[in-house]
């Protein structure tokens, strides 16, 4: 999904062409917004991934909930502006140094988790 090096990804593809379509744009009426998120299921709870003081997180998780448009979020789940894939990039490093881990027989540090990153562009 992300690759490394010259083998490229979907996502740094996808990311890459949402901000080259984005600075092409020469229409003074559009404006963009692009926003990153990045949670974490764990043990069913719901955890965000980019808080700044992981002493921070909720003791039951955060709540999913649903709009009365029918929109599904999370309740108090940061969100962060990004301008670039290689922001994305460093967002995703900050956030799987947060992540809940645990050793198991076949690897020492096994995510123990579910991990959901969103990119949400307006």
């Amino acid at each position: 999904m992300v690759g490394y090096g010259k083998n490229l990804g979907i996502v740094p593809m996808a990311c890459n062409e949402i901000f080259k379509r984005i600075k092409e744009n020469t229409d003074p009426l559009n404006s963009y917004e692009v926003q990153f998120s990045m949670l974490e299921i764990y043990n069913e709870k719901v955890q965000d991934l980019l808080l700044k003081d992981q002493k921070l997180r909720t003791a039951g998780g955060l709540k999913v909930r649903e709009s009365q448009k029918g929109d599904i979020y999370v309740q108090g789940l940061s969100k962060h502006p990004v301008d670039s894939y290689e922001t994305i990039a460093k967002k995703m490093d900050e956030g799987y140094t947060s992540r809940s881990i645990g050793a198991t027989l076949m690897n020492q540090t096994s995510s123990r988790a579910h991990t959901i990153i969103t990119i949400e562009f307006k």
